[in-house]
C-alpha cells in the first residue's frame, strides 16, 4: 500500500495507516490490561499525546523546509506562500504543545504569561481563543474537507491531477485520510458521554490531546507527502 509515484519515492504504509491506528488501538488494550497506566498515560496533564505530539511534527517540519529548497516546480507562486505558512503553524503547533521548551526544562513563566495565560504558562493558547479554538475549527474544517471528503471523492471518481494543476499540490493526498478520519473518530467517547451521561471508559481520557495527536499527524504526512511529490518530479525529469 503506497501513494502513487515512482518507486522508492512512496510513504509507507506503516507510517501513514499503521502508525496512526495503532496508537489509537493503545488506548483500549491499556484500559483493559493495565488501567492505572492507561490513567499516567492518557488521562493525565503531559502524558503520552501531549508528548508525543511536537514528536511527530518534527518529521513533517523538516519536510516543509526541503519543500522551500523545491519550491521551483511549483506551478504557482502562492503554494510556496501555503507551504511555507504550513510549515510556520507545524513549528507553532509544536511550541506551543511544549510551551517552548516550559514542559521540559521547566523555568518560571515571565510575569506577563503568569498575569495573561489561566494556566501561567509560556504559551499563547491558554490566553485567547484566537490562539486556541479558532484555529483548532478552521484546522477541523480543512481537515474534514481537504483530508477526509474529497480524497474519498476523487478515489470513488479515479481522478488524478496534473502536477502542472495546483490541485495536486494544494489538496492533501490519500495517505492523510487515516489520520484526518481519526480526528473525529477520537471524539466519538465525549460525544457518548454527553449523550447518555455516562464516560464509556473506567477512567477518563484526555479526548482533546489524543486529537492534537492526529491533527499533528496529519500535518506531519502532508507535508510529507508534499515533499514525496517534489521528489517524483525530480526524479521524472532527471
Amino acid at each position: 500500500m503506497q501513494t502513487r509515484g515512482t518507486p522508492g519515492f512512496s510513504l509507507p504504509a506503516w507510517l501513514w495507516l499503521w502508525l496512526p491506528l495503532s496508537c489509537l488501538l493503545v488506548v483500549p488494550v491499556l484500559f483493559i490490561f493495565s488501567p492505572e497506566n492507561a490513567q499516567k498515560l492518557i488521562g493525565k496533564e503531559n502524558g503520552f499525546p501531549d508528548l508525543a505530539t511536537p514528536i511527530v511534527l518534527i518529521p513533517g517540519i523538516i519536510a516543509g523546509i526541503l519543500c522551500h529548497a523545491l519550491r521551483k516546480n511549483l506551478p504557482a507562486r502562492w503554494l510556496h506562500i501555503w507551504l511555507m505558512l504550513t510549515t510556520i503553524a507545524c513549528i507553532y503547533f509544536a511550541g506551543e504543545e511544549t510551551s517552548w521548551g516550559q514542559s521540559f526544562f521547566h523555568w518560571q513563566s515571565p510575569e506577563i504569561f503568569n498575569q495573561l495565560n489561566k494556566q501561567q504558562e509560556t504559551n499563547l493558547h491558554n490566553m485567547s481563543s484566537w490562539f486556541n479554538q479558532k484555529p483548532r475549527i478552521l484546522l477541523a474544517i480543512g481537515v474534514l474537507v481537504g483530508g477526509v471528503i474529497l480524497p474519498l471523492r476523487r478515489k470513488w471518481s479515479g481522478t488524478i491531477y496534473n502536477d502542472r494543476d495546483w490541485r495536486y499540490w494544494f489538496w492533501p493526498d490519500f495517505v492523510c485520510l487515516p489520520a484526518g478520519l481519526l480526528v473525529f473518530l477520537v471524539k466519538i467517547p465525549e460525544r457518548y458521554a454527553d449523550i447518555t451521561g455516562h464516560w464509556p471508559f473506567s477512567a477518563p481520557i484526555r479526548v482533546s490531546e489524543l486529537q492534537e495527536f492526529y491533527f499533528a499527524c496529519f500535518l506531519m504526512l502532508y507535508l510529507m507527502s508534499c515533499y514525496i511529490r517534489f521528489k517524483q518530479l525530480e526524479s521524472g525529469r532527471s
